[in-house]
């Protein structure tokens, strides 16, 4: 099945990333419980329905400190373009001191449990998609201006997680660090090549270097 290429101009930046999560902790119903399900998408590059499925043991979170989420097998969508990995040993997705905190308070305020989901609406149901992306529309046009809110930036939660994957690939640099990228958002290096074209035309000699150590790489599996 082809790889959708991602459209840079549906990345959020952090500023904008960060707008929108303070209108939704403030704002929305459930509003703070959907603010910290969100980071985990945006910080930690999950798919939603993989932050849906954690519970307050997969996380690691040190105070002060950066952590890690430990995302645990289970079958992916068919509407997972980038779904490569479905199979196979958990994953350890490390969790930046920033989201370490939102997701700390998330735990304290609601007196979770190791066996708790981490998300779940303040009644103690699930989160539903339906739920989540109405909150980030209402989100998109309260925080972005007149014409953003009709472009594609920002249009889907899942924005949050190829704005993260965009970050980690431009600030890496060699054929094993894009492998490292892969393994922690679940998905195939040479998936990674052709769905983020804009992170490697830094320079095309080099670019091309890391694309053909990616796909050999992917040979040799």
């Amino acid at each position: 099945m082809p790889v959708a290429v991602v459209d840079e101009k549906s990345l959020p930046s952090d500023l904008q990333r960060d707008a929108l999560l303070e209108w939704i902790g403030q704002s929305a119903r459930n509003g703070r419980t959907l603010r910290a399900f969100l980071s985990s998408i945006a910080f930690a590059a999950l798919r939603p329905q993989e932050a849906l499925a954690l519970r307050v043991r997969d996380t690691h979170l040190p105070y002060g400190e950066s952590g890690v989420l430990v995302i645990r097998p289970r079958p992916l969508s068919g509407s997972d373009a980038d779904a490569s990995n479905v199979t196979g040993a958990p994953r350890v997705v490390p969790a930046c001191p920033e989201l370490v905190e939102v997701l700390r308070a998330e735990i304290a305020r609601r007196r979770l449990r190791p066996e708790d989901a981490l998300f779940t609406r303040e009644d103690g149901l699930p989160l539903s998609g339906a739920a989540y992306r109405r909150t980030w529309r209402q989100a998109r046009e309260a925080v972005l201006e007149t014409h953003e809110i009709d472009s594609p930036l920002a249009r889907s939660v899942c924005d949050l997680r190829d704005a993260r994957i965009s970050t980690w690939l431009k600030d890496h640099r060699t054929a094993l660090d894009v492998f490292m990228v892969a393994e922690r958002v679940g998905v195939s290096a040479p998936s990674l090549v052709r769905r983020f074209p804009h992170c490697f035309q830094q320079s095309r000699e080099a670019a091309n270097e890391r694309i053909e150590a990616a796909f050999a790489g992917q040979c040799r599996e």
